[in-house]
């Protein structure tokens, strides 16, 4: 999964984790508490905790990646789904560089160190990227409302917020437009409610399974038998929004 701050990845990773019958991995806020002193003070206490925040960020997904290739390979589970990758945390980090939050030192010893990882899982059944992206694509202006709808305070008490997530959306909005390393899904969130509408959620779905069998993740067994899953589909197999 890949898309700005609250856009809605984590909603679509239990849906589809549910749907697939896989393991899902979250970015659970709990986890990483320095995120409070991260959004402290705006873009000073950014400067100030960005390098720590991202590492800690960093060795966080990476143990999810080792937890899903022993899952693979051990367990044999296909389509593993994580709400989040060291794809977009590179992103974040990105970012926060050109902004001058991140100072050069530091980035260029987190983008050594990300790719040093994303090496140590190549070769593996996750081969250092996912077998699929599925970018959720809105307006600046919806992504605004979710984050203000999913009410976490560090996030919406400072205004000056604003200018830091227009950042954040402008750099995944310029990744989706160039990015072609990997095979890709991409969801108008202007479009379609999977959270609300069980119409919009099975034209989702839909065409996540389209794209994972036409890449070879999917047999046809299993792709129809996921279509016929969808027509007994209610609202009640649900995520709350990220």
């Amino acid at each position: 999964m890949n898309a700005p701050i609250g856009m809605g990845k984590t909603s679509l990773t239990k849906i589809l984790t549910e749907q697939l019958g896989t393991k899902g991995f979250y970015e659970n806020v709990d986890d990483i508490p320095m995120l409070n002193d991260f959004y402290s003070d705006g873009n000073e206490s950014r400067s100030e905790n960005s390098f720590r925040l991202q590492i800690n960020f960093l060795t966080y997904r990476y143990h999810q990646l080792q937890e899903g290739i022993w899952l693979q390979q051990e367990k044999g589970m296909k389509n593993t789904i994580y709400d989040s990758s060291l794809g977009s945390d590179a992103l974040m980090a990105y970012n926060l560089y050109k902004r001058g939050e991140f100072d050069e030192q530091a980035y260029n010893l987190y983008t050594d160190l990300s790719q040093t990882m994303l090496s140590n899982v190549s070769g593996h059944p996750f081969a250092g990227l996912p077998n699929l992206y599925i970018y959720l694509h809105g307006d600046f202006d919806l992504m605004l409302q979710h984050i203000t709808s999913r009410g976490r305070e560090n996030e919406t008490t400072d205004p000056s917020l604003v200018d830091y997530y227009k950042s954040v959306w402008d750099t995944y909005e310029s990744w989706n437009d160039s990015e072609a390393g990997t095979s890709k899904v991409v969801i108008d969130m202007n479009k379609y409610d999977f959270v609300h509408s069980l119409e919009d959620r099975k034209h989702v779905l839909k065409q996540i399974y389209d794209k994972l069998r036409a890449i070879g993740q999917l047999r046809s067994d299993e792709y129809t038998n996921l279509l016929n899953k969808l027509s007994y589909m209610t609202l009640a197999d649900n995520g709350d929004k990220e």
